[in-house]
């Protein structure tokens, strides 16, 4: 038999009782393109195509907080954020946030007492705080506290209110995620894995408080350190599911930029996010375009030379709902019907999660009963049948699965009960 999902399941009793299965927890949902660091005049609008969901606004913790010598005080510009946030509202599209805070504002970085290290990393290298200095993690508390209580012009919404926000990285103040490959910080004289877990959970704590009606993620990918008992990267996350996760306090999802035909594997590079995809939402962001410049080799990572192919990885591997994929794979036609399916998959899936489009059950006679439901054009559907939720078999009905299938008549002191699975998109690529 057909393995069954139990996220995009509803479950239906046929005596009329109705409840919504809801195994995995909801979190952001749907394509969403990867901006540019630093603004570009109109690349909003240049994405607004009816495939994409959203827009996942990176920005640089040093071009938000300055020091102004002339008032001799912090100052911030959230300029960039409102404008993207009021532009996207205007398209009913949704924003992902995302700041950097390996590297810290240069006034701080110039503060008598703040202690540093020297990141070796090409990309990310140079001088940069340290996960546990006070002076730095201060600053970004002040820092994020602002900025989610920030009107945005023109609106009566905080940026933390805003309706187009779905989501804000909780990311590690000097480090950004959980990596560093030359293992220059866990040996800096300064480090214990107690001091740089708890300075994790600070930095983390800071975002999800600012912003606990939003959606967070933490980029957690691999990192060891000298200290005996299990790896760092497991312990991190451990220490993160009992801080978060749990009742009364925010949700934390995990997120990866690993994202390819195959990868992350489930067993090496993805174990923590697969470990964790049944207790909390998983993101991923494409490892680098499927579309290529011209001349350019097809690397073997990505040599399906579609993006489908690791959407469907994160769906399948990890039940992720959330792929950002960079801005070459969103504007090429080839990939246009096959993301908008995906698209609305995902947030299909998402509304099922949060119980929403619920089926219902239209009680016609004690012979006959209907399933009702909001059907989208762009996906397709299968109804099982159990006479204890526990034993499934697929409902064969000639009927169109177009929102109203009669379901099969039965004795009326037999119950069964019934269930809705929502397909992935048929354009997938064949196992």
């Amino acid at each position: 038999m057909t393995p069954l999902n139990p996220i995009t399941f509803f479950a239906i009793a046929a005596a009329s009782c109705l409840a919504v299965s809801s195994a995995a927890p909801a979190g952001p949902a749907g394509i969403f393109v990867i901006g540019d660091t630093h603004a570009v005049v109109g690349e909003v609008a240049k994405f607004d195509l009816p495939h994409v969901a959203g827009y996942t606004l990176r920005v640089p913790w040093t071009d938000i907080e300055t020091w102004n010598s002339s008032t001799q005080a912090v100052e911030y510009n959230f300029s960039r954020l409102d404008t993207t946030l009021e532009e996207l509202r205007a398209r009913g599209k949704r924003m992902t946030l995302e700041i950097f805070i390996n590297k810290a504002p240069d006034y701080l970085m110039a503060l008598p007492g703040i202690t540093t290290w020297t990141n070796p990393n090409p990309n990310q290298g140079g001088v940069q705080p340290l996960p546990w200095d006070t002076l730095a993690l201060a600053a970004y508390q002040a820092m994020i506290t602002a900025l989610a209580n920030h009107t945005v012009p023109g609106t009566s919404w905080r940026v933390a209110d805003h309706p187009s926000l779905e989501s804000v990285d909780s990311s590690i103040v000097g480090l950004q995620g959980l990596r560093e490959l030359s293992n220059t910080l866990v040996n800096h004289p300064g480090y214990t894995r107690a001091r740089f877990s708890q300075a994790v959970v600070d930095s983390v704590t800071t975002s999800r408080s600012a912003f606990s009606g939003k959606f967070g993620f933490f980029p957690i990918f691999a990192m060891s350190d000298n200290e005996a008992g299990i790896p760092l990267d497991q312990a991190i996350f451990e220490r993160l599911q009992m801080e978060f996760n749990v009742p009364g306090k925010p949700t934390l999802g995990y997120f990866q930029e690993t994202l390819s035909d195959a990868g992350p594997r489930t067993d090496t590079l993805g174990l923590l996010l697969h470990t964790a995809s049944p207790q909390t939402y998983v993101m991923f962001q494409a490892l680098r375009p499927w579309t290529l410049r011209a001349g350019e080799s097809l690397p073997v990572e990505i040599a399906s030379g579609t993006p489908v192919t690791g959407i469907r990885h994160a769906w399948r591997n990890y039940r992720s709902t959330y792929v950002e994929l960079y801005g070459a794979d969103i504007l090429a036609a080839a990939n246009a019907a096959p993301l908008l399916a995906w698209n609305h998959f995902f947030l299909a899936v998402k509304n099922a999660r949060e119980g929403r489009d619920v089926p219902t059950l239209d009680l016609a006679g004690t012979q006959s009963q209907r399933l009702i439901w909001q059907k989208d054009g762009l996906l397709d559907y299968r109804i099982w049948k159990s006479p204890d939720l526990a034993a499934w078999t697929p409902v064969q009905s000639t009927e169109t699965m177009d929102g109203d299938v009669l379901l099969p008549s039965s004795p009326a002191e037999v119950s069964h009960y019934y269930r809705m699975e929502i397909l992935e998109p048929a354009n997938s690529i064949s196992p």
